[in-house]
């Protein structure tokens, strides 16, 4: 008994590891584990199999890691190996569950499983909060990327893949539509971006997309229920009919929604706040949930893959989101290697000549998703007044299909609504896309700099000309600060605060702070709508003029390194500033030439370091009491300063 609870504590141990090397061989040490009612029931020969698809998975892992890809393609490739050595297709599922006995079974439950799992975290994701942070921003450019996206792809699916009837385009338009939430997360985290004006609309984008696909992965699941009471010619033919299926499953998803809303708001809070105490508990209770919502959505007649998604939501909503994620972080993986192992086997169960034959639809196909995608994000961008580079970075971000794509092709396929061979087109091009966009998301500062003459058109500014003219700025020995956050709101109250109050311009790319500043007639600030990276507003604002320069963008190291070039070359006695949290950076920038680079993690700890110092040799019922209140203070008087930007910031 002993050695098991040890076993069990290192597989846990294993699973909650940010260590890919620790994490796989758990995952595999869970499959296993899963595996032992299937052994129990008959099913031991799948064991051995299912140990070697894991095993090679964390092999085809580490390779895919270090190149910068979704670990997803690794679970696929070794479920089609080992259903190819099995004898798929040339023997089919039904032919190959007679000879082992419950293999379609098994396979079936891994499905189910893992797509509740992967919709439930995918749901755990979205922060509602966050993305209303940018409402109009990401509702104009969120609806207007699905609304181009549906419209191209619905053309392209019957152009390239020859789809016939509504049905069949919508669906494969949706598949190729929607991004891919994973990898727009990773590469925001990857880069630093997340709470950039940049992240937020991807994110919001990403859920906006997640949205409309889960209406209609509800809407096929809610087929065969209605199909039930109905005639399937009469219901998809008849108009009366079909408006009161899609009234009744409205009614539904909103029931839900609203049900889970309030048990997030009533009841989830206390539970989570004491489930929190115990890592195990919450993992096994926030699995149960997911589950239990599944299943009652199932059996109330509301898809369970909804369900899954709206619980996460729910969940993902809460006070201690981020503990939660963080603790029950592994069903996700584990969702993903029993869902796409599966996958695999599912499509070696197609004919080979169904990829290999279709070469001419997904080539133009992968095109139009990585490549066509990003131009969306341009249309769009230019009705919001989205400047050049954040409209290049965000449709960069999604160019992609995703996960639930996948999952929306897969109860297509198993509804008959694709056949084998549009089923076979749409797998390989969002498995490409996934390829593709992860590699463009390592190298996204060099894809603009090659590209940003053809977003040149959304980056519309006044002109310094008409800034002097009409705001009586005067562009010499002025202060500049490139983007706004916290330290750039610091350093405006400094120069407020002076004998002879000095102005400072302010460059930024993101219309909601402008306008805030634009407002504000009391400001010291003179805020321009430009990008503070672009090397000709450098030039337009005679940055090398300036009396000091201080780029608060701390995202992009590139753009600053090539700032630091700019300035060394045209005022090399120009005091320049920048902030980063990398200690790495840091070093960059000095090399590089900056005068002074203000490390957040750094200015942070010697800061809580002089306070700790002070306080704590205080009685204990006095001790960072003052100091805690004082930063109280100071944290009210910024947001009551800045009012509604706070949040933005």
């Amino acid at each position: 008994m002993l050695k098991f609870n040890f076993m069990l504590n290192n597989i846990r141990r294993g699973l909650m590891s940010k260590s890919l090397y620790f994490r796989f061989p758990a995952i595999l040490a869970v499959g296993l584990l899963a595996a032992f009612p299937a052994y129990a029931g008959g099913g031991g020969w799948f064991i051995k199999p299912l140990g070697l698809m894991l095993g090679g998975a964390m092999l085809l892992t580490i390779v895919l890691t270090k190149l910068k890809q979704t670990n997803i393609l690794s679970f696929v490739i070794m479920g089609y190996i080992m259903a190819s050595v099995a004898g798929l297709p040339e023997t089919s599922l039904d032919q190959l569950d007679e000879h082992y006995n419950g293999i379609r079974a098994i396979l079936s439950g891994f499905q189910q499983i893992g797509i509740v799992l992967i919709l439930f975290m995918a749901g755990l994701q979205f922060n509602l909060i966050d993305i209303t942070k940018r409402i109009n921003l990401i509702l104009v450019n969120g609806v207007g990327y699905m609304g181009l996206g549906l419209l191209l792809y619905f053309w392209a699916a019957s152009s390239f893949a020859g789809t016939e009837g509504f049905s069949e385009s919508i669906y494969f338009a949706l598949c190729l539509a929607v991004p891919s939430s994973i990898l727009v997360f990773t590469a925001l985290e990857n880069s630093g971006t997340e709470e950039s004006l940049q992240g937020q609309i991807s994110k919001g984008i990403a859920v906006i997309s997640s949205l409309c696909a889960i209406v209609f992965i509800a809407k096929l699941s809610a087929t065969g229920v209605v199909s039930q009471i109905s005639d399937s010619s009469t219901f998809f033919s008849g108009a009366d009919t079909f408006m009161e299926f899609n009234l009744w499953l409205t009614e539904r998803l909103v029931f839900l929604v609203v049900i889970l809303m309030i048990l997030s708001k009533v009841v989830l809070k206390p539970v989570v706040r004491y489930l929190l105490r115990s890592p195990e508990l919450l993992f096994v209770s926030a699995l149960g949930y997911c589950m239990g919502i599944a299943s009652i959505c199932g059996f109330i007649g509301i898809s369970p893959e909804a369900g899954a998604f709206f619980a996460g939501i729910s969940v993902g909503n809460l006070p201690y989101r981020l503990d939660i994620e963080d603790k029950v972080g592994p069903l996700k993986l584990f969702g993903q290697a029993l869902f796409f192992l599966a996958l695999g086997v599912e499509i070696a169960t197609i004919q080979t000549e169904n990829f290999s034959g279709n070469m001419g639809a997904i080539i133009p196909l992968v095109i139009l998703v990585v490549f066509i995608k990003p131009f969306f994000l341009i249309i769009t961008g230019y009705a919001t007044k989205l400047k050049g580079r954040t409209a290049f970075f965000i449709g960069t971000t999604v160019n992609q299909s995703s996960a639930v794509s996948i999952i929306v092709a897969l109860l297509a396929w198993k509804y008959n609504i694709f056949d084998d061979r549009l089923f076979a087109i749409l797998i390989t091009v969002i498995l490409l896309s996934l390829l593709i966009s992860a590699m463009g998301h390592a190298v996204q500062p060099g894809l603009y700099n090659s590209f940003k003459w053809l977003v040149g058109v959304l980056n519309r500014n006044i002109s310094a000309v008409d800034l002097e003219k009409n705001q009586q700025v005067v562009l010499k020995d002025h202060v500049v600060l490139l983007g706004f956050n916290e330290i750039a709101q610091e350093i405006g109250e400094f120069y407020e605060e002076q004998l002879t109050p000095e102005r400072v311009l302010l460059i930024d790319c993101d219309p909601e702070i402008i306008k805030h500043f634009q407002e504000r007639k009391d400001s010291n600030v003179d805020p321009v709508y430009a990008d503070p990276n672009d090397p000709k507003v450098w030039s337009e604002y005679k940055l090398s003029e300036a009396k000091v320069v201080v780029s608060c963008t701390g995202s992009d190291l590139e753009a600053d390194l090539e700032l630091a070039g700019y300035i060394r070359h045209n005022a090399p006695d120009l005091p320049f500033l920048a902030v980063t949290s990398s200690h790495e950076d840091s070093l960059k920038l000095y090399e590089s030439g900056v005068r002074y680079v203000v490390q957040t993690d750094q200015l942070a700890s010697k800061t809580f370091r002089s306070i700790f110092a002070e306080e704590i040799d205080k009685p204990a019922q006095e001790s960072f009491v003052e100091e805690g209140r004082s930063h109280w203070k100071d944290t009210r008087s910024i947001r009551d300063g800045l009012g509604d930007i706070f949040k933005l910031v």
